[in-house]
């Protein structure tokens, strides 16, 4: 089993994830080079179809999207300057060789699952900032594993740092349909969102956000009539995100913390609101009531993509 010997990483603080020197060595010398021998690293074509005039002596928030196997790399392969890039993998960081390259383009480390290395995480992207280098971050949390959103909630960083120290968001967006060998790029205008509120700050990102995506989607993927597809789409399409997390080696059960995502607060899921019907006791008095809600119920569990995923992944050995 190949180790990275990137584990260290899982614990360090604000002071000690990187060094001042490597934050500037990092910006100085990863410029055009650097892009281009990620560009090779990458098996499909990288096109880049938007792209903002931004300031060289300033810094910026890249908020990027995050849905397939090689959207991280190639979201640093078309930005225009080095950006240490916020990580949340645990288990690829400890074994995936690809994530040396992670580390001497910079990176932060954060457990998604703990609140407070969230919070962690939000100080050390402000250290980068401080000291004149930028970042990008992924505030979906993990992959975007819906079948019908085109960008999930979205996690406050990007929102708290602008708040804090006035920096401006970019929102990226990459896109690879399933079994196309290109990788579509847009980023937009930088944001500001130093009028707005959380929640109105978040809402126009992840609206920003959204719309590239679905024009990307409207001019480059084919449509798909109805009668196409199979009797079971739903299964279809969990098999589809399953092969996205095999493109990487996996030695252990990891779901719990790779299929993640930022819940929303006062927003509640039919999916989440049919889970308290679980502990009901159904009688003759109550099942004109739960006897629909439990149908559904059991339809959600028949297509939660963690349970598949470990019903169904291989392991290496």
């Amino acid at each position: 089993m190949f180790r990275t010997g990137l584990s260290r990483y899982k614990n360090s603080n604000v002071n000690d994830f990187t060094s001042d020197i490597g934050i500037k060595l990092r910006r100085v010398f990863l410029n055009k080079c650097w892009r281009k021998i990620l560009r090779m690293c990458t098996s499909r074509k990288i096109v880049i179809e938007q792209y903002p005039t931004l300031d060289k002596n300033e810094v910026y928030i890249f908020a990027c999207n995050h849905s397939f196997d090689e959207d991280v790399i190639s979201a640093l392969a078309s930005i225009d300057r080095n950006a240490y890039m916020l990580q949340g993998t645990t288990h690829q960081m400890e074994h995936n060789p690809i994530f040396l390259a992670m580390w001497l383009n910079g990176m932060i480390y954060v457990n998604r699952l703990n609140k407070v290395s969230r919070a962690d995480a939000v100080n050390k992207m402000e250290r980068i900032l401080k000291a004149g280098s930028s970042v990008i971050l992924f505030p979906e949390g993990g992959y975007n594993n819906t079948e019908n959103q085109l960008i999930m909630p979205l996690f406050s960083s990007p929102y708290i740092l602008n708040s804090k120290l006035g920096v401006k968001v970019i929102p990226l967006i990459t896109f690879n349909d399933i079994g196309s060998e290109m990788i579509y790029v847009r980023a937009g205008e930088p944001m500001d969102f130093s009028d707005m509120d959380k929640q109105e700050a978040m809402s126009q990102l992840r609206d920003e956000m959204s719309t590239m995506v679905y024009h990307i989607i409207e001019e480059h993927v084919p449509l798909i009539k109805r009668r196409e597809l199979s009797a079971t789409p739903r299964r279809d399409y969990m098999e589809v995100r399953k092969q996205v997390y095999e493109c990487q080696k996996w030695y252990q059960d990891v779901w719990e913390e790779e299929v993640t995502y930022y819940p929303g607060h006062n927003v509640t899921t039919p999916q989440q609101a049919r889970m308290y019907v679980d502990e009901v006791n159904v009688d003759a008095s109550n099942a004109h009531i739960m006897a629909d809600v439990l149908v559904r119920r059991q339809e959600d569990l028949k297509y939660n993509l963690v349970t598949y995923l470990k019903e169904n992944m291989e392991y290496s050995k």
